[in-house]
C-alpha cells in the first residue's frame, strides 16, 4: 500500500470515528420503548431508522478501514529487526486496543444485548484511541508528503548538480532526471516502508551526509539481509535523490542539536567552575535563596525529568555532590538552566539537604 493511500485511509478513519460518535450521542437521546419478543432486552430505540442505518454504515466503513490498515501494519511489526521505538509501540498498543473494543462492541450488538448500556462508553473509548492513533501517525505522514523547500528551483538545481557527481551503478539512471516531485515521492515511499523495517526514521535522518555518501549508505543498506521486501536496485537512485534533496533541512537540525549540546556542556562546566571557586569574602554576602523560592525553583526547573521525591531519595550531599548532580542534569539530561538558576538550586539543595 502506498503511503499516500495509507494517509488518506487514516484521515477517513478519524473522520468516521468523530462523525459516528457524535451521531451515536444524538441517537442515544431518543428513549427506548419495550419491544416484546425483540432481540434486545433493553427495548427498541425510537430514533429515526434512516439515522440508525447511517450510524451502522459508518461503523461498517470504520471496521473495513481498520482491517485494511491492520493487514498492512501488523506484518511490518514482525519484519522490524531492531527494538521498536516508543512511538511505534504506542501506535501498536492503540491499534490492538481498538481491535478489542471493536470486537466487544460487535459481540454486544449481535449476541450480548443485555450489556447494551455499555455501548456509549465503548464508542467513546474507540474515539479516544482513534484520535491518539491519528496523532501518532497522520502528522508524520503529512510531513512526509510535504516536500516544502525541496522542490524550490534553487534546491532542484543543487540536487541535479550533486547527483551528477555520483557514478550510479544502476542501469539507465539519468541524474538530471531524478530531481523532481515524482522521484522524491518514490524515495519517500521506499524510505517509509522498506528502510524503516530496520531503522527508525529519526535514526536515518539524524546526521547529514554528502550526496556520494548517501548513495553509498543506501546501496549498502539495500544489500543487507532483511525479513521483509528488499529494496530494488531501481529504487536506490530515487531514495538517494530524496535524501540529497532534504539534506539542507537535516543540516540545520543537526547544527541546532550540536549547538544545544555545546551550550549544555559549557553551562555544566561553568557550574562546576563556579562551585569550585572560593567564595570571596565580602562584608555584605549575597543572601541564600529562601526556602519557598528554592522549592519553587526546583519544581519549575527539575520536574521535567523526575519527581521531587527523587531528590529526597538521593539523600543528603555536600556542595560538591549537589554540584555534580546539577551539572549532570545540564550536560546529560539537557536541563535548560542558566548559570544563576544552577547556582541558586545548588545553594538551596546544600542548605536544605546538605550533609
Amino acid at each position: 500500500m502506498s503511503t499516500t493511500l495509507s494517509m488518506w485511509l487514516g484521515i477517513a478513519f478519524v473522520v468516521l470515528a468523530i462523525a459516528a460518535s457524535i451521531l451515536q450521542a444524538w441517537l442515544w437521546s431518543f428513549p427506548m420503548v419495550p419491544d416484546p419478543g425483540g432481540p434486545d432486552p433493553n427495548g427498541k430505540s425510537t430514533a429515526p431508522p434512516h439515522l440508525t442505518m447511517a450510524h451502522r454504515l459508518m461503523g461498517l466503513a470504520y471496521l473495513i478501514i481498520y482491517v485494511v490498515l491492520m493487514i498492512e501494519m501488523v506484518p511490518r511489526l514482525w519484519e522490524y529487526q531492531f527494538e521498536l521505538p516508543a512511538r511505534t509501540v504506542m501506535h501498536a498498543c492503540m491499534g490492538i486496543t481498538i481491535g478489542v473494543l471493536l470486537a466487544t462492541k460487535i459481540a454486544i450488538i449481535r449476541w450480548l444485548q443485555h450489556f447494551g448500556k455499555a455501548l456509549p462508553a465503548l464508542g467513546l473509548g474507540l474515539l479516544a484511541c482513534t484520535i491518539i492513533l491519528a496523532t501518532l501517525s497522520i502528522p508524520f505522514a503529512l510531513k512526509a508528503h510535504d516536500f516544502g523547500d525541496a522542490l524550490e528551483p534553487e534546491n532542484l538545481a543543487r540536487v541535479q548538480r550533486l547527483l551528477a557527481t555520483i557514478e550510479f551503478e544502476e542501469e539507465g539512471v539519468k541524474p538530471a532526471e531524478l530531481a523532481n516531485e515524482t522521484t522524491f515521492a518514490t524515495g519517500v515511499q521506499v524510505l517509509t516502508t522498506k528502510c524503516t523495517a530496520c531503522h527508525d526514521i529519526r535514526t536515518i535522518l539524524a546526521k547529514p551526509k554528502s550526496a556520494k555518501n548517501w548513495y553509498k549508505t543506501v546501496k549498502r543498506m539495500a544489500t543487507k539481509p532483511t525479513i521483509g521486501e528488499r529494496m530494488r536496485a531501481s529504487e536506490i537512485p530515487a531514495v538517494t535523490a530524496y535524501l540529497v534533496a532534504i539534506t539542507p533541512d537535516i543540516q540545520q537540525s543537526y547544527k541546532a542539536k550540536q549547538e544545544q549540546q555545546r551550550a549544555q556542556v559549557q553551562s555544566a562546566q561553568k557550574v562546576k567552575e563556579a562551585a569550585a571557586a572560593p567564595e570571596p569574602a565580602t562584608e555584605n554576602p549575597k543572601p541564600a535563596v529562601d526556602a519557598a523560592a528554592g522549592d519553587k525553583l526546583l519544581e519549575e526547573k527539575c520536574t521535567d525529568c523526575h519527581e521531587l521525591e527523587e531528590i529526597d531519595d538521593h539523600g543528603k550531599d555536600d556542595k560538591a555532590g549537589w554540584t555534580s548532580v546539577v551539572s549532570n542534569m545540564i550536560e546529560e539530561q539537557g536541563a535548560e538552566l542558566s548559570e544563576e538558576d544552577a547556582a541558586n538550586i545548588i545553594a538551596h539543595l546544600v542548605a536544605t539537604r546538605g550533609k
